[in-house]
């Protein structure tokens, strides 16, 4: 049945006896293992072409989701991030295997005639591929990819004359952009591919026309080569054995060495420093070495001229070589050349990958302090030099700082900035390790860089953080789940950003209704608060029995709270402007005949009266004060008249004018004598005092004995 199907489609379109012509073709001599290259690499470009389809089911070529797009490829999709692994790493090894497939051709000898135009179309090949590399470069939008795209579109721009267009004509403007992207996302998945597909075929068909080059066999002396094998079985099987090896190559760098995805392209960070690819690593560092004197034509000369003679060189070389002769010794001028060449590209590749901006040494003490910024996610908001989040200040092009000023802000950003939405460090952070952190924040600088392990896997977000204006948009998502961002964030972070601002829910007099919603959806509530932010309020702004005689501290405390339900004429109903109205200005006189109970509705009793009678008196009220009185109430007359009228004094003293009048002397024997009421004896000792003039011995004179 599968042999009439076959003869029925090679009887309409010939196609199985042309595959079968293709797969019998004899090949030479020596033909085997060295010659997989060339399919090893049509392998790659397979691999890149499937990779790449699956990748376009998910990706969207524009600046508000180009990245989040490559994102969640890599971080949420199922193999996502294993199929963007093999596609990134497969490029690179497509691009290796080009190389060698060149080096041995040239080395070879395949270039000379008959197979000039394999070569040329070789060439090309080359040229398309490292263009399918660079075009890629900018797909996922991060900040490598962007930056990588201004220097090398600028460096197209450094063509005289004609260099503003041709910028022009990649970016689609004059800066990169949405233009710059599509038009990049257009030239990789569709032209460059219809290209290299079709240099690709042309390439095989040559080969397969003119056969395979005979390893180190004169020019004229390839006829005579014996062709004892055929390409099916004997070399279809080493290609496929270096196919096996190489995709089970790939698998394992794809797991192991995850494409990295940096922050998200910001065209204001000016701190970043971009790096290029391997492969355009001699190209930028021949631009050193060019004299700075010439100005855009020494970039031009550095980026295009010896790069763009290179090539027609390799062009060329097949149509100015004529030597018959393939060995390599025997052509000593030709190889001798390409040796040095290759010598002057890995010399300018390796010096390219060691000429990046220096690394700062970490102490032991800042690679602790690096480990903590690690751990508490900080470079989710915050980057360095270009690498991390975008959110905060980038921490490299103004370091170092101050410690003392680093510490305050980690313990307090609204200390220095009141509308800060960085959430201090959590209060479980160990001293030593606070003081790692300062340590290594204090030291940022412009020779700080994000470690690799960050930028290779980046701050990962959920899918509602990808939008541009999430942020804006998050109070909806909030009500919709009021637990979202518990799943990861603390109540205290949401805190850090709304204790000076408020959410929509925290409007004008939203505290007269609140008990409502915390009652019925308590988990509102939850979202930003924890149960302890309601007891704390509610212990001191709660009506309950004894609130009357907290509300005093209270109102002082959160006068602002108060007046969420309170008027300000609702303090003066009760208070009469200042005191109530029990507390008039004579308050005090009558302040022993009041009520305990009445007292207690605003007083601690217990303490309040304390504080002022030291349980009975006042403290002026010593066990001696009525001996001094005289003098005290003669000078402080109104710190007496506080609690006692003048009417008080004539309950003790009788209407008699005391102390002491200026006849008192003369009247003192009767104001003395015990039929008196004993007046004296309330401010003098009898004994003491008038043993002063009559002596202790002298007996007591009569009454009637003038003085």
């Amino acid at each position: 049945m599968v042999g009439k199907i076959l003869r029925w489609i090679d009887e309409q379109t010939e196609l199985v006896t042309f595959v079968k012509e293709f797969m019998e073709e004899p090949l030479a001599k020596g033909v085997g293992w060295p010659h997989v290259f060339g399919s090893a690499a049509m392998f790659l470009f397979v691999v890149q072409l499937c990779t790449g389809v699956l990748l376009m089911v998910y990706y969207v070529p524009s600046p508000d989701a180009a990245y989040e797009s490559a994102s969640f490829i890599s971080r949420e999709l199922p193999l996502g991030g294993l199929v963007r692994g093999l596609h990134h790493w497969g490029a690179s090894f497509m691009l290796i295997l080009v190389i060698i497939h060149m080096l041995q051709a040239f080395f070879w000898g395949a270039y000379k005639k008959p197979r000039q135009i394999i070569w040329v179309i070789g060439v090309l090949l080359l040229l398309v591929t490292m263009g399918l590399s660079f075009t890629g470069y900018l797909l996922p939008w991060d900040q490598k990819a962007y930056w990588a795209t201004v220097v090398g579109t600028r460096i197209a721009g450094s063509v005289p004359m004609v260099g503003h267009y041709i910028t022009a004509l990649f970016r689609g403007g004059p800066d990169v952009g949405a233009l710059t992207l599509t038009r990049f996302f257009a030239l990789h998945v569709l032209i460059f591919p219809a290209v290299l597909i079709g240099l690709m075929v042309f390439h095989v068909a040559q080969v397969r026309k003119k056969g395979i080059t005979p390893p180190w066999r004169r020019v004229d002396d390839e006829d005579s080569v014996s062709r004892p094998t055929l390409f099916y079985p004997d070399q279809v099987f080493k290609d496929a054995v270096v196919s096996v090896l190489l995709l089970g190559l790939l698998f394992a760098v794809a797991v192991l060495y995850p494409a990295h995805l940096e922050a998200k392209a910001n065209p204001a960070a000016i701190g970043y420093v971009p790096r290029p690819e391997w492969y355009f690593l001699p190209n930028f560092e021949l631009l050193k070495y060019v004299p700075t004197a010439w100005g855009e034509w020494g970039e031009f000369a550095g980026a295009a001229v010896v790069p763009g003679l290179a090539v027609l060189f390799l062009i060329v070389l097949p149509y100015l070589d004529r030597n018959p002769e393939r060995l390599p010794r025997r052509r000593p001028l030709i190889s001798v050349g390409a040796v040095a060449a290759l010598g002057v590209l890995l010399y300018l590749g390796i010096s390219g990958a060691k000429s990046g901006p220096p690394h700062a040494q970490l102490t032991p003490q800042q690679q602790r302090g690096q480990k903590v910024f690690l751990d508490l996610r900080c470079h989710s908001c915050h980057g360095i030099n270009g690498g991390g989040g975008l959110e905060g200040q980038d921490l490299g092009p103004d370091g170092p700082r101050q410690p003392d000023t680093v510490a305050k802000v980690l313990r307090s950003p609204t200390a220095i900035n009141p509308r800060s939405i960085m959430p201090p460090v959590p209060a479980s952070l160990t001293k030593t390790d606070f003081q790692d952190l300062v340590a290594f924040v204090s030291a940022i600088d412009t020779t700080f860089r994000m470690p690799t392990e960050v930028i290779a896997s980046q701050p990962h977000r959920p899918s509602s953080h990808q939008e541009e204006n999430w942020f804006a948009n998050h109070k909806y998502e909030v009500r919709k789940d009021p637990t979202l961002c518990g799943q990861c964030h603390e109540p205290t972070f949401c805190q850090s950003c709304h204790l000076k601002r408020r959410p929509d829910s925290h409007e004008k007099e939203w505290l007269k209704s609140h008990f409502g919603t915390a009652q019925e959806r308590p988990e509102y509530c939850q979202v930003c608060h924890e149960e302890n932010y309601c007891n704390s309020c509610h212990d001191r702004l709660m009506h309950t029995e004894d609130w009357m005689q907290r509300h005093s501290s209270a109102s002082e405390v959160d006068r602002e709270m108060c007046q969420e339900c309170h008027k300000p004429d609702f303090c003066i109903t009760c208070h009469g402007g200042t005191k109530p109205a029990s507390h008039t200005k004579d308050w005090v006189y009558r302040h022993q005949g009041a009520q305990a109970a009445e007292c207690s509705e605003c007083h601690n009793t217990k303490t309040f009266c304390t504080a002022c009678h030291e349980g009975a008196r006042p403290e002026s009220h010593k066990a001696d004060w009525l001996t001094q009185h005289p003098s005290r109430a003669e000078s402080k007359t109104k710190e007496c008249a506080t609690c006692h009228r003048t009417e008080f004094c004539s309950s003790c003293h009788g209407g008699i004018d005391l102390p002491h009048p200026p006849d008192w002397m003369l009247e003192h024997k009767a104001q003395a004598s015990f039929a008196a009421g004993s007046v004296c004896f309330r401010c003098h000792e009898y004994n003491e005092t008038c043993n002063k003039c009559h002596g202790a011995e002298m007996p007591e004179p009569a009454s009637d004995t003038p003085h």
